[in-house]
């Protein structure tokens, strides 16, 4: 992020008893009100994201620092959704599956490779399940049940979002926790709902 310039922190975060969220527009009256009147806004959308406590804050930092320099990069826009756009063919099943799981189950076969998934084959240095059993737990656990905190499940996480334009591509792919995964994805969309499609996205990082 070039340093880490601190943002003062705005009145929308720091309002007493006020839901904190991770994701949130400096200039979301001037596209609300375009969205009304039907005017064109001339200057980019200004995404400012912040940490919540109830994150991974080593991968909300890394995400932010991502965002900030592909927003910086020129690379950042309102995709047009698309809930086709994360799918791809899985020859094995012979289906269409969404990219991010097929991912998943890569990194867990990686992780799993020549052993039996149980506890009792092999030692710790020989047995790669064991070796690596929190991360494989992690990742079957948003295969079973939906997080509801931080640490639970670790999910594959579009580096460059969906939403802001990002490619769906494998190399675009990285694990993340899976609440903070989540909870930032569905901010950003909210802070984005009056953002025309196409229209640039620059962020900036509130870093306390």
């Amino acid at each position: 992020m070039g340093g880490k310039k601190r943002d003062a922190p705005t009145r929308q975060v720091k309002a007493k008893g006020a839901r904190i969220v991770s994701a949130f527009l400096d200039n979301d009256e001037v596209f609300r009100t375009a969205k009304t009147t039907g005017a064109k806004v001339n200057e980019p959308a200004v995404l400012r994201l912040k940490y919540r406590p109830d994150f991974d804050k080593k991968d909300f930092d890394r995400k932010a620092r991502d965002l900030v320099r592909l927003g910086q990069e020129g690379k950042l826009s309102k995709a047009k959704s698309d809930r086709d756009s994360n799918s791809v063919y899985d020859r094995n099943n012979k289906t269409m599956r969404d990219r991010s799981s097929v991912y998943r189950e890569r990194m867990i076969r990686r992780l799993t490779k020549n052993e039996k998934l149980t506890k009792d084959h092999g030692t710790r240095e020989t047995n790669k399940y064991l070796a690596n059993k929190s991360l494989v737990d992690r990742l079957y656990y948003p295969k079973r049940k939906q997080p509801t905190a931080v640490g639970q499940g670790v999910d594959a996480d579009h580096i460059q979002e969906l939403q802001l334009d990002g490619e769906d591509a494998y190399d675009n792919l990285r694990l993340m926790d899976a609440w903070t995964n989540r909870q930032i994805g569905s901010d950003i969309s909210v802070a984005l709902r009056n953002v025309p499609e196409g229209h640039p996205i620059i962020v900036k990082w509130i870093d306390e």
